[in-house]
């Protein structure tokens, strides 16, 4: 006898319980194949992607002192305007140091700045600091002022890694430097 549920829901079989693999199945799950399959092509995209890795400019020193003093010279134009003071990127040409102080700088705060100072890798160096009308300093000490109007001193940071050359030019009214991966100069 077919009871009335059965002519309006076909798909019953009378209360009985189903193994079909539905949307509501138990059994869900990835087979063991599937797992492979993923795997081996997690493994394809590191094999890949690992030479790219070599080249990583997050693992270069040369890189990452050239992010630095590009980060930090737009950081020092900003602050200089919002600060309303005027700030100064020093330059120690012989120990491959490099730091930061403004006008309102106490001795001994200048001098804990001079002790926090960046330094370059050793296989970094600043072969020099260029002006346009000073000229070049090759030794000592040199300086980049970042003034309250939002304006620097337009200078040529030379920089060697090896036989290999950087030049990092810091434009006055432009918040971003420019690299050159040569000896740049203002003559040229």
């Amino acid at each position: 006898m077919i009871s009335i549920f059965t002519i309006i829901n076909p798909d019953s079989n009378n209360g009985q319980q189903t193994t079909d693999s539905g949307p509501f199945c138990k059994n869900s799950g990835f087979t063991l194949i599937e797992l492979i399959v993923v795997i081996a092509l997690m493994g394809l995209m590191l094999v890949f992607s690992l030479p790219r890795l070599h080249n990583n400019p997050f693992l270069d020193d040369t890189k990452k002192s050239s992010r630095w003093l590009i980060n930090k010279v737009r950081t020092l134009k900003e602050s200089a305007m919002r600060d309303q003071k005027r700030y100064t990127l020093h330059f120690d040409l012989d120990s491959g140091r490099v730091w930061e102080t403004n006008e309102a700088m106490s001795q001994e705060d200048i001098e804990n700045s001079l002790m926090d100072s960046y330094t370059l890798p050793d296989d970094l160096r600043i072969v020099d600091i260029e002006y346009p009308v000073t000229g070049k300093i090759y030794s000592g000490r040199a300086e980049i002022v970042f003034h309250k109007a939002g304006y620097t001193n337009k200078a040529l940071v030379h920089m060697q890694d090896g036989d290999e050359d950087l030049s990092f030019l810091i434009e006055p009214f432009l918040p971003d430097v420019q690299i050159f991966e040569k000896y740049a100069s203002f003559e040229d």
